[in-house]
């Protein structure tokens, strides 16, 4: 992909007002955040990705759940809103609900696609979401 046509994939994301954009095929991943105050675009060739080796073994253990929907994010649950349903240091299983993302007042689960301990809650209760966002680490 040159840089001509990730000139033009930003200009369409201006006019039609969508700030976060991931494209991969076989040759290129793409990952384009308009809301960053500094504006980066990323592009690695997908050849590459594979080669590339973590600097440590606890980020090669690192899973991330992330938000498959927009809306906003809920940790707590959604009867008593008193406690979050999971916090730092929390086992979690696979297909353990771990939050709510509220999108068009309906609320729909977050579910663990993964087990660990949940390493780092990157959005707080409350707090807009964006599909393909991460909501939590798992390590």
């Amino acid at each position: 992909m040159n840089i001509e046509k990730i000139e033009e994939l930003i200009k369409l994301m201006k006019q039609n007002q969508v700030n976060y954009m991931k494209y991969k095929d076989e040759t290129v991943e793409v990952e384009l955040d308009l809301k960053s105050t500094s504006n980066i675009v990323t592009t690695t060739p997908v050849n590459n990705v594979e080669e590339s080796t973590p600097t440590s073994k606890q980020e090669e253990q690192l899973n991330t759940i992330e938000a498959e929907i927009l809306g906003t994010f809920y940790l707590q649950d959604e009867e008593t809103l008193q406690n979050p349903l999971v916090k730092v240091g929390d086992e979690v299983k696979e297909g353990q609900v771990v939050g709510y993302i509220e999108s068009m007042k309906v609320l729909n689960e977050v579910i663990s696609e993964y087990e660990g301990i949940v390493n780092d809650i990157q959005i707080n209760h409350g707090d807009p979401v964006e599909y393909g966002q991460t909501i939590i680490t798992l390590k």
